[in-house]
C-alpha cells in the first residue's frame, strides 16, 4: 500500500529450464493453488460462525460495496471509499483501475463450485469473503457511519480495516487451515489486479483497451520494441577479444 502522510497516501512443482510453461500457468502454480485451497475453506468458516444463511441472503450489490472498501484499503485513490476512509490519494487508485469486477470473477473462479445452502440459495465465493469481512467489521466498529456505505466493512476507517484483517487471521477457527493464509494474501491478490491491466484488458484484441492505472502509478512507459538510447553499440565496439 501506498505510504500515509497526513491522512493522504503518498504516490509448486520445480519444472526443468526446458520446460514450456506460460506466464499465467506459472503464476497458476506459484499462487493460484494455494489460494483456491484457502478460498475453498471459506464455506467452513462461515458455517462455523453461523454466517452462510447471511451469506446466501447477501445481494450483489452488497458484495461489490464490500470489496469498494477492500480495494480502497489496498490501493487508496480520490474515490469516495478511500475519503471516507480518511485514507486517500490525490489521483485515481484501485477503485479507477476497475479492480472490483475483475476480482469478483477471480474469487468466484479459482473455486467455480458455489457452496449450496438450500434448494435455490447458493454462496459464491466472493459474497462468502465480503460477508466474512462485513461480519468482522461488525466486530471492529458496529457503529461505524464512514461515507454511509450500504456495507459494514466499506464504513470503517483505514485503521479499523487493517484491525479486521487482524482479527481475521487471529481467528481461533483457523487453526490447522489455509484461513490465516487467505487473510494474509487477499490483500496481495487485490494489489497484482489493480496494478495490472486486468481490469481494462480486452480479450478479443489481447491487449488494454485503456492506458491502465498501474502503469501511471508505476510510471511505466508501457511496451516498447527497444529503446533508442540502448540501440547500437557501446562505446563503438563491435566485436570482443581474449586479451584482459
Amino acid at each position: 500500500m501506498r505510504a500515509s502522510g497526513g491522512g493522504q497516501a503518498p504516490r509448486g512443482t520445480p519444472f526443468a529450464f526446458g520446460d514450456a510453461i506460460s506466464r499465467r500457468s506459472f503464476l497458476h502454480r506459484a499462487g493460484l493453488v494455494g489460494a483456491a485451497a484457502a478460498l475453498a475453506q471459506v464455506p467452513a468458516l462461515l458455517d462455523a460462525r453461523g454466517l452462510l444463511a447471511a451469506a446466501a441472503a447477501q445481494s450483489p450489490d452488497l458484495t461489490e460495496d464490500t470489496l469498494n472498501g477492500l480495494v480502497a484499503f489496498v490501493l487508496p485513490g480520490s474515490d469516495p471509499y478511500s475519503v471516507a476512509q480518511g485514507q486517500s490519494f490525490n489521483g485515481p487508485g484501485g477503485l479507477a483501475a476497475n479492480t472490483v469486477p475483475v476480482l469478483i470473477k477471480t474469487l468466484d473462479n479459482v473455486v467455480p463450485a458455489a457452496t449450496f445452502v438450500g434448494p435455490n440459495a447458493a454462496v459464491p465465493v466472493s459474497g462468502g469473503v465480503a460477508t466474512l469481512l462485513n461480519s468482522y467489521a461488525g466486530r471492529v466498529n458496529p457503529a461505524a457511519t464512514n461515507g454511509g456505505f450500504p456495507s459494514n466493512f466499506s464504513r470503517l476507517s483505514f485503521a479499523e480495516k487493517a484491525k479486521v484483517f487482524e482479527l481475521w487471521e487471529q481467528e481461533p477457527s483457523g487453526d490447522g487451515t489455509e484461513m490465516r493464509f487467505l487473510a494474509g494474501i487477499l490483500p496481495g491478490v487485490v494489489t497484482l489486479l489493480a496494478l495490472s491491466e486486468a481490469g481494462v484488458f480486452d480479450p478479443s484484441t489481447r491487449q488494454p483497451s485503456s492506458r491502465p492505472v498501474g502503469w501511471d502509478i508505476s510510471g511505466y512507459g508501457g511496451p516498447a520494441e527497444g529503446h533508442a538510447e540502448l540501440k547500437g553499440y557501446y562505446r563503438g565496439l563491435r566485436s570482443a577479444t581474449d586479451n584482459a
